[in-house]
């Protein structure tokens, strides 16, 4: 009995090693493929990191129009998009107290004056020279379509060509040159500028339309480039002294003026951060720089806490993006903080670079109206003849009566 228990028993343990080796086989076996799982999990994990990466800049992308980046307002189509301006709460057309400007009869009169049409020294070519180039410039009217005007206005009875008017306003850009200089001259006394440009068509290649412009002057330059060397023919920054306002160009940087950044558009880049990545940061930055723009005068302490702030949110992130937009705009104002708050240092200095793009509104019109300029010449005339046209009424003048005064030879020097 002894012996066949013992051998029962050694048996049994042979049977229990090896189902321990088979165990032991299988729990290797699983962890394997526990292994081979975890590895598997962490490139999943890591596809799932990069997809909502790509995932977040496609939306940011689809996200992106006029009132959150620098898309212009035709790309909007149909999306309403909301107006970051303030309601004033004021009706349209004149505010209660506005006197207002109409013709008054008098029941008395004192003196008659009989008022007769004259026949001018020119024989009206002046008169018509005038016609032509406002049609051109100020009604932004492209040149076949100026000829077709003035055929269909005189009955048919003055029938232009094409080279004529270009001819007239080539005339005009050359009699044009003494107020010019004088516009330039003007400008580069100015305490404060406004630079911007914007993309054009000339002879079938794009080119660029300059505008540097103050609240009394314009002056427009047409090149083949953009940037620092456009910048320096425009004659008038390699000089300039006083600020600088423009959208972040960093060619301008090159010249030794003082820089002041336009705000509409960091607003718009504050906004996109805050729809597309829920900163909270960004919203207060928003808010202190609508603060400041009121007369909030801590902007520049309270400025480096939100960044700081901005900073620490966007370390939290699952997988910060050191080369996204987000990091951009948080080294962009940390580095161009003086210029962003130059507004709020320097009560001259505004708020943005409105007046430059409203100065270029009519350059973008001309070209949606006319399309483009088909001659290499005709864009520089076009900026010569704006450059006066604007600074006219600007300053209060007839267009009409400065473009016949400049024909005449006699242009108005603002």
């Amino acid at each position: 009995m002894g012996g066949n228990y013992g051998k029962d028993l050694f048996k049994q343990l042979q049977e229990t090693m090896a189902l321990v080796e088979k165990l032991s086989a299988k729990i290797s076996d699983l962890e394997k493929e526990n292994q081979a799982l975890k590895r598997r999990i962490e490139v999943l994990e890591k596809e799932n990191v990069a997809l909502k990466a790509e995932n977040q800049k496609l939306k940011e992308i689809i996200n992106k129009d006029s009132g959150n980046s620098s898309k212009p307002p035709s790309s909007d189509g149909f999306k309403k998009i909301h107006n970051s301006r303030e309601k004033t709460g004021r009706r349209t057309g004149g505010q209660p107290g506005h006197k207002g400007a109409v013709p008054k009869l008098f029941e008395n009169p004192t003196r008659t004056v009989e008022l007769k049409p004259e026949r001018c020294q020119c024989g009206g070519k002046i008169r018509l020279k005038g016609i032509s180039a406002m049609l051109t410039t100020e009604g932004c009217v492209s040149i076949n379509r100026t000829r077709q005007m003035i055929s269909e206005l005189t009955g048919g009875l003055i029938n232009l060509s094409e080279g004529t008017i270009v001819k007239w306003n080539k005339q005009l850009a050359e009699r044009l040159a003494p107020a010019i200089k004088n516009i330039k001259e003007k400008l580069l006394v100015s305490p404060v500028l406004h630079k911007d440009e914007t993309g054009i068509r000339v002879d079938g290649t794009i080119n660029w339309f300059h505008v540097l412009g103050s609240k009394t002057h314009t002056l427009y330059h047409a090149d083949q480039k953009r940037g620092n060397a456009a910048d320096r023919a425009m004659g008038v920054l390699p000089s300039y002294g006083g600020v600088l306002v423009h959208d972040h160009l960093k060619g301008l940087y090159d010249f030794t003026c003082d820089h002041a950044e336009c705000n509409a558009h960091i607003l718009r880049y504050l906004k996109a951060a805050v729809e597309n990545r829920n900163r909270i940061w960004a919203e207060d930055m928003i808010k202190l720089l609508l603060e400041a723009k009121d007369g909030e005068n801590e902007a520049f302490r309270r400025y480096d806490e939100i960044l700081e702030r901005g900073r620490r949110e966007f370390l939290k992130d699952e997988a910060p993006d050191y080369n996204g937009e987000d990091m951009k705009l948080l080294r962009r104002m940390k580095e161009y903080k003086q210029e962003h708050l130059r507004f709020a240092a320097d009560k001259n200095v505004p708020f943005d670079n409105n007046q430059a793009e409203r100065d270029l509104r009519m350059i973008k019109a001309k070209t949606k109206i006319s399309g483009c300029f088909r001659g290499k010449d005709n864009g520089d005339v076009f900026a010569v003849l704006k450059s006066y046209t604007s600074t006219l009424r600007k300053n209060g003048f007839n267009i009409y009566g400065g473009i016949k005064s400049a024909f005449a030879l006699s242009p108005i020097l603002c």
